[in-house]
């Protein structure tokens, strides 16, 4: 007695989504653009389009920055910074989440408070640097008090505009089961928000890095805006761009990392 084995057809492959050519991925693309910019300025100052007073190749930025970098006196500048930057950025979350829960908690005091808030956005609080310095006296604490501020504002602004954009259903679903106000906090507002908040946040440590290296150019006696302010007053070019390039890398690399952990809560929301 003989069986007989039917095989199934193997299923169909799915069919190949469509690729994008390598010439319009965004980070080939960006890539691209730098190397043309640093080709660019490598040319034009090499021949003196433009004044090696002013810019110096990239080559010798880079050379600057080999020689820099292990010297035990960049070590200190850029713990300064980076202390600074870290605190006054600490505060700025600590103080501007809060603010903007409460904003949003009691929107009377949204409705009072947002004007000023807005308007001390856009002051130029460096103005307050002496008033500060003649209260708090030559250290780091004017610096982390204004860069601080200045991060905090953003915090505040887009914590509350998330809280008011959170759909008014998961409002009555903590409601019908009773949730506590932890509960509501930490299980509905936090998971909903944060996904808001977080451009909020990127935008809070940009002005603090901003903050710190803007005072530390003007009145600071340490830290790499300071040092890069050294160099242009004594005219010393190369080391002041090799600064200046050392606040890009740091604020290129402390963007990307926030970037990515944005994309990632993003997607454990969904």
């Amino acid at each position: 007695m003989s069986t007989t084995q039917t095989t199934l057809p193997a299923p169909a492959p799915a069919p190949a989504g469509p690729t994008t050519p390598p010439w319009r991925r965004p980070a080939l693309v960006r890539w691209t653009i730098i190397a043309a910019l640093v080709l660019l300025l490598e040319a034009t100052t090499r021949t003196g389009l433009i004044s090696q007073t002013l810019m110096v190749p990239p080559t010798e930025i880079l050379a600057r920055l080999i020689t820099i970098v292990p010297t035990g006196q960049f070590g200190q500048d850029a713990a300064r910074t980076l202390s600074t930057i870290l605190t006054a950025f600490a505060f700025g979350v600590g103080l501007g989440i809060p603010l903007g829960v409460f904003l949003w908690r009691i929107p009377t005091a949204g409705r009072v408070l947002e004007p000023f808030i807005v308007t001390g956005y856009a002051m130029p609080t460096l103005l307050f640097y002496p008033v500060l310095l003649a209260a708090m006296g030559l250290n780091a604490g004017p610096i982390i008090l204004i860069a601080a501020s200045m991060s905090l504002i953003p915090i505040a602004l887009t914590t509350m505009v998330a809280l008011n954009s959170i759909k008014p259903i998961l409002h009555k679903l903590a409601n019908s089961v009773s949730a506590s106000p932890t509960q509501y906090y930490l299980k509905v507002l936090l998971p909903a928000a944060t996904p808001l908040v977080f451009p909020g946040v990127q935008l809070g440590f940009i002005y603090a890095v901003i903050g710190t290296i803007a005072m530390e150019f003007i009145l600071a006696g340490q830290g790499i805006g300071f040092r890069a302010g050294f160099y242009y007053r004594e005219l010393n070019t190369a080391d002041m761009w090799a600064y200046i390039a050392i606040v890009v890398i740091l604020s290129v690399l402390v963007n990307t990392l926030l970037t990515r952990a944005e994309k990632r809560i993003r997607r454990d929301m969904l």
